[in-house]
């Protein structure tokens, strides 16, 4: 197991080192991949083109933030984990699971952050989509 996938968010209040995957990792002697994708576009697109917009999702998405992708994976390699950082643009259910079909992985690694089973089944869960759809080995953590 030579690929780890992790995709993860810029936005979040705490971004913890995953434990699981650095264990994974150090016994597999692994690369981690943190793959973010940027969705303000399709946000945006969203709020054109709908009569519904989720404006906390919006709020999320704008949120200012001054971590950057290069201090998650110095937390990482801290750890002695060999990191790369990839970013797209698009939906991220399906960038992911494109990223995790087409980039040679042998795992995924996503957190999950627990919501209520009503919200899910209403809005849906990236994770929730990815774990559904990809024909690859995944590990979600909450």
């Amino acid at each position: 197991m030579k690929k780890i996938l992790m995709p993860v968010e810029r936005y979040q209040n705490e971004y913890d080192v995953i434990d699981a995957a650095v264990e994974i990792a150090k016994n597999c002697g692994s690369t981690i991949t943190l793959f973010y994708v940027d969705n303000s576009k399709v946000v945006f697109s969203q709020m054109q083109n709908d009569t519904y917009v989720d404006i906390e999702k919006i709020m999320t998405t704008m949120k200012d933030d001054d971590r950057t992708l290069e201090s998650i994976a110095e937390k990482y390699n801290e750890k002695g984990i060999e990191t790369e950082i990839k970013e797209v643009v698009g939906d991220p259910a399906a960038e992911i699971i494109n990223e995790a079909e087409n980039g040679d992985y042998d795992l995924i690694v996503m957190r999950t952050h627990g919501m209520k089973a009503t919200r899910r089944f209403l809005m849906g869960s990236v994770t929730n989509k990815v774990v559904h759809h990809i024909n690859k080995p995944i590990l979600v953590v909450r």
